[in-house]
């Protein structure tokens, strides 16, 4: 199968989720039916009825108050990408028909870029796989946990962690509406976070499909230098062969400019940047926060739902770091590259062309979270060490 239809393909996947919860990514004009109202609706049910819980248990005991916020981090990132979707469906909508038309371009263009393109599908379609079980496995977990509690122990435990106010669980009518409830924002949830996710990481990840790319351009133009080089041993005094170093070398420097080049439409990581850099800030520093807050519940007394939703939490924002890791070993492969080309045989003119790429090539757009810390897996390790000494301190302290 064609690069391009493959990945055309993935793009309609991507879709026919986003249509499952009533938001249409590759319409022109988006449109508000009733599963786009549902979908609205399961975030502002957690704010309204989890806030509301979490005074009542707070004034109880510190520790239930905490245990009400567990999913306040899922509560977020959830929003953040909610409100990305549909502020910004327009440029999604570009950038994904933008990636299709690469793929539909440069298949053309020999079995080595087909090659290519192709190991870029594979990799997103591993990481869709692995999103995708992990989101099941644990949702599925949280909807099936207190119906198996129920029927073989007889103990009663939400889904989310509150409790709608008029409703006891302990009676057979509250618990299932409550249960019922619980189920659409669960529901919801798991695929909102779903679809956010492969939005992001189909954009990120071509990143690294593009400095392959690069990279097979670069071999181009370095065997046309070389094959210069041998010419000089072989051919007669004042004869010249171009081999085609000016096009490729501009056709290097273009593609190039698609990720440094401060224009008008902005390089293709400014872009991604532009687009998801709220989604992304709010998945890591949420994920971030409900590891604190599940560490603190457990480290006191063990919580089923807290335990469940800190492996969700550590398993989101670990994607996305390895993801942001990736992507700095990809510009490190783009940099590597242009300084390993074989300048000394271009002419003075091409010359200042590549040491403009080269000085472009150091100062590469890295995906930073609001300004402050770089997309990695660095970050990663230092904000689960914060999480682990903070939730440590106040499970000791009993703050």
């Amino acid at each position: 199968m064609k690069p391009s239809l493959r990945m055309h393909g993935l793009v309609q996947h991507i879709n026919a989720v986003a249509q499952q919860l009533g938001l249409d990514m590759l319409t022109v004009k988006k449109e508000y039916i009733f599963r786009t109202w549902i979908t609205i609706s399961a975030p502002l049910t957690y704010a309204v009825f989890g806030v509301y819980w979490g005074f009542i248990e707070a004034r109880r005991h510190w520790l239930e108050g905490i245990k009400s916020c567990i999913m306040l981090g899922g509560l977020v990132s959830g929003s953040a990408k909610l409100l990305t979707i549909l502020l910004r469906h327009t440029p999604i909508r570009d950038l994904l028909y933008f990636i299709i038309k690469i793929c539909e371009d440069y298949e053309q263009r020999g079995v080595d870029f087909i090659h290519a393109l192709n190991f870029g599908i594979n990799r997103v379609y591993k990481i869709q796989r692995i999103i995708f079980v992990g989101y099941s496995i644990t949702f599925l977990i949280m909807l099936l946990m207190p119906l198996v509690l129920l029927f073989y122990k007889g103990i009663r435990i939400t889904v989310m962690p509150y409790e709608i106010p008029g409703l006891s669980i302990d009676s057979n009518i509250g618990y299932g509406l409550t249960y019922l409830q619980h189920t659409v924002p669960e529901v919801v949830g798991g695929i909102g976070f779903y679809l956010g996710d492969m939005l992001v990481l189909l954009a990120l990840n071509q990143i690294q499909t593009f400095a392959d790319i690069f990279q097979l351009k670069a071999t181009a133009l370095n065997d046309a230098l070389e094959r210069k080089e041998q010419s000089r041993y072989v051919c007669n005094v004042g004869e010249y062969k171009d081999f085609n170093i000016q096009a490729l070398l501009m056709d290097l420097i273009n593609w190039h400019q698609l990720f440094v080049e401060h224009t008008i439409n902005f390089s293709y990581c400014e872009l991604v940047e532009r687009i998801y850099d709220n989604l992304i800030a709010a998945q890591v520093f949420a994920a971030s926060v409900s590891i604190v807050i599940c560490l603190c519940v457990n480290l006191n007394e063990f919580d089923l739902i807290s335990a469940i939703f800190f492996l969700v939490s550590a398993y989101s924002m670990s994607v996305y770091c390895i993801v942001g890791t990736q992507i700095e070993f990809a510009y490190d492969q783009v940099y590597q590259t242009v300084s390993c080309l074989s300048w000394h045989e271009l002419n003075c003119e091409q010359r200042k062309l590549y040491m403009m790429m080269l000085q472009r090539a150091q100062n590469m757009k890295i995906i930073v979270l609001l300004g402050i810390v770089p997309l990695s897996l660095g970050t990663a390790l230092q904000a689960s060490e914060l999480d682990f000494c903070f939730g440590s301190l106040l499970a000791k302290n009993n703050i």
